[in-house]
């Protein structure tokens, strides 16, 4: 069965990859970014990195027609000090700001209900780096 573009864009309403509601277009496009972070990530620090993520997109929409830094400010402010020196550090990042970008461009998309749903798998499933020591960026 070939998939037209009209049903791509319909919502899909029970499926785990697919947050509810959502366009499956959408959930193919941030899928991998969710798997790169949890890859990235131990699962404590990628539960983490979604949670203060999800906290980021909610601090921006209740500042939101206001003056404000935005999303990416509050996530990293909300990181701490110690983020960002490692590999892994960045390819979370930049996965997250991929994310981020895609679902702003989806009317439709629901920024939130990825967080949620990577922080579920997170939780669920673990993460795919069990041990890995981290690598300072420019070794």
């Amino acid at each position: 069965m070939t998939q037209t573009r009209e049903h791509a864009a319909d919502p899909v309403v029970d499926d785990q990859v697919v947050p509810g509601g959502e366009c499956p277009e959408v959930a193919s496009l941030v899928a991998p970014y969710l798997r790169i972070i949890r890859s990235a990530l131990p699962a404590t620090e990628a539960e983490r990195f979604f949670a203060r993520a999800l906290e980021a997109h909610e601090e921006e929409r209740r500042r939101a027609g206001s003056l404000q830094l935005g999303f990416s400010a509050y996530l990293w402010d909300g990181l701490g000090e110690s983020w960002g020196g490692t590999l892994a550090h960045t390819s979370a990042w930049e996965a997250m700001q991929a994310i981020r970008h895609l679902v702003r461009k989806a009317p439709r998309a629901d920024l939130a209900a990825y967080l949620r749903l990577g922080h579920r798998l997170v939780r669920e499933l673990g993460a795919g780096a069990q041990v890995r020591n981290p690598m300072p960026v420019g070794a």
